[in-house]
């Protein structure tokens, strides 16, 4: 038995660069995905300008077309043949589509509210149907690349390195790219400052943030301290027709000054539809500042947003068509397989292993939907510092990439189910905390996002290296397999999950009496803290009883997979 095990490896000794090439698109995937993610919400809410409520609602709704379109995407895959394979062709043609539809999604047309909905609608609706279209192929690829469990689990860890790299790129680059690709003074508002006032001129739609930058300068001799009172934001909305309220907050910073002191902050997040507006600077310093070098840029965050998809959208579509000329489909169904969609349904729902990780796939994808989907929340309006969640996202990414490339250790000495569980109970223990800590208190905010970022790495290459243990098993049961149908668990998972984790994001933020840029309410900040703690902790000790569940441990994997290998050698495949 052992020959057989090591013949196996021979057979597929299977390159880094095709692994690397393969991985590349969860690299493209969560580009797009990984935006969708953590700042989808934020930009419904507070660019697009729809409330909280109807875009948890949307997220719900859209799932009911999402629920049927998942297993159809499986089926179709499963009986696609074309020289490049099953799944591999869909890689190549899809990848265009899928940057298309992922820029029209962070788009805002200047529609009123009714026409706001119906295009978030239909161009969330097509986000999803696409990426379905995309990644199931892409992840039932990782079923057929190789016979071997443990060549498997080792795409499966490259996978997600690159996964997570993705995501790492989207939480270094989106802000500073929205920023920079967004700064324009005449797109959406312009802004003159005099001795006397600031005014904002709207010149377009879309809601922006304006920054200024304030050089004050003081004499060198000039050793005391000083008070300067920057305006942290202030927020527009028009009541009725020509009534505008203001709403603000001011941050007080503290100074010693030497030759020259470089401030700067968000001033002002503005929404559309206020027409000329004038403001005091004194209200905001507590010098006099017109002799002073003050520089003001607006940044149409709605530009910025569709700028930067459309980067992400080109750097995807490259990745993808990697993916497709440096892969191979190396695993077949069996040769006397007939194609019958009710046997292929009727063996899905006997396979009680996948049945779990379906359940554990839905259920980790709400908590950590509703976990990253609330950071920029967490930081804007509980934290009052919107720049510290770059920074937070990025550690968290690069301790998720250290502890994922140690997956494969992990398991081959303790087995996928018992490190999956250890480090869902990890992160549940550990992301609680984050309801405790102090908002001062940074450093233990970072510190308990390492220990979670770590324990958060594993789980997700071992789910789908399971998921495609649960299609040998499938195959070794029923003599069937149908790998894209399985396969269509993991996607059809990550966008359920996805989905009612976003919803509830929303309905929690209306529950709570959630107002875009503005200053929150106690019970609000509270809303907030839950879902950036206690909730998703819930999630994941939930996770980790389910898990317990799953029989297909590494022994028995390795004795299924040799029986197969001896099936294929005695059919002639």
């Amino acid at each position: 038995m052992s020959s057989e095990k090591h013949n196996l490896d021979i057979e597929e000794n299977i390159s880094i660069k095709e692994k690397i090439g393969f991985a590349l698109g969860d690299t493209a995937s969560n580009l797009v995905w990984n935006t969708m993610l953590i700042f989808q919400m934020y930009f419904y809410t507070d660019i697009f300008g729809i409330p909280a409520a109807v875009v948890g609602t949307m997220f719900l709704i859209t799932k009911i077309w999402d629920s049927l379109n998942d297993p159809m995407m499986g089926i179709i895959a499963d009986r696609t043949n074309t020289k490049w394979g099953k799944f591999r062709p869909y890689i190549l043609w899809l990848a265009l589509p899928f940057a298309l539809i992922g820029v029209l999604t962070f788009t805002t047309p200047d529609f009123g509210l009714t026409g706001k909905i119906v295009y978030a609608y239909v161009t969330y609706t097509l986000m999803m149907m696409v990426y379905t279209a995309i990644n199931i192929p892409y992840s039932s690829l990782m079923g057929v690349i190789s016979a071997s469990p443990k060549q498997r689990a080792s795409f499966s860890q490259y996978r997600f390195m690159f996964a997570f790299s993705g995501g790492l790129l989207v939480q270094a680059l989106t802000l500073p790219l929205v920023n920079t690709i967004g700064g324009d003074n005449t797109d959406v508002f312009s802004a003159e400052l005099n001795k006397n006032q600031i005014v904002l001129t709207e010149n377009g739609i879309g809601s922006s943030k304006l920054i200024m930058k304030a050089d004050l300068g003081v004499d060198a001799s000039d050793n005391s301290s000083e008070f300067i009172k920057l305006m942290r934001k202030i927020s527009f909305s028009t009541k009725e027709e020509g009534e505008v309220e203001e709403k603000l907050t001011v941050v007080v910073y503290r100074k010693e000054f030497e030759d020259e002191v470089d401030t700067t902050t968000d001033v002002l997040h503005l929404e559309e539809g206020f027409g000329t507006y004038t403001l005091d600077p004194e209200k905001y310093f507590d010098k006099d500042i017109s002799t002073d070098k003050v520089k003001v840029l607006v940044v149409n965050e709605a530009k910025g947003y569709q700028g930067t998809m459309i980067v992400f959208g080109i750097m995807a579509v490259i990745m993808f068509l990697t993916t497709f000329y440096s892969t191979k489909e190396r695993v077949s169904p069996p040769k006397e397989q007939k194609t019958n969609i009710k046997d292929d349904f009727k063996d899905l729902l006997g396979n009680t292993p996948w049945l779990i990780l379906l359940a554990v796939g839905v259920i980790s994808l709400v908590y950590v939907a509703i976990k990253f989907g609330s950071i920029m929340y967490y930081f804007k309006y509980y934290i009052e510092d919107v720049s510290l969640a770059g920074p937070f996202l990025v550690l968290g990414s690069i301790v998720g990439i250290i502890s994922i490339s140690l997956t494969e250790k992990f398991t081959n000495r303790f087995g996928k189910k018992k490190v999956f569980i250890v480090a869902q109970l990890v992160t549940g223990v550990f992301t609680a905390m984050f309801f405790f800590v102090d908002k001062s208190n940074i450093e233990a905010i970072f510190a308990i996002n390492i220990i979670v970022s770590f324990a958060m790495g594993p789980p997700a290459p071992i789910l789908f290296a399971m998921y495609t243990d649960t299609a040998s098993y499938s195959e070794w049961k029923n003599n069937r397999r149908a790998t894209g149908l399985i396969m269509s668990a993991s996607t059809m998972a990550q966008k359920f999950g996805f989905t009612i984790g976003a919803a509830l994001i929303g309905w929690i933020l209306y529950s709570y009496g959630f107002e875009a840029n503005t200053t929150q309410s106690d019970e609000s900040i509270t809303g907030i803290l839950l879902m950036v703690s206690l909730i998703p902790a819930a999630g994941s000790l939930i996770v980790a009883l389910l898990m317990s569940f799953y029989k297909l441990d590494n022994k028995t994997m390795d004795n299924i997979e040799e029986e197969l290998q001896v099936r294929r050698e005695l059919s002639g495949e």
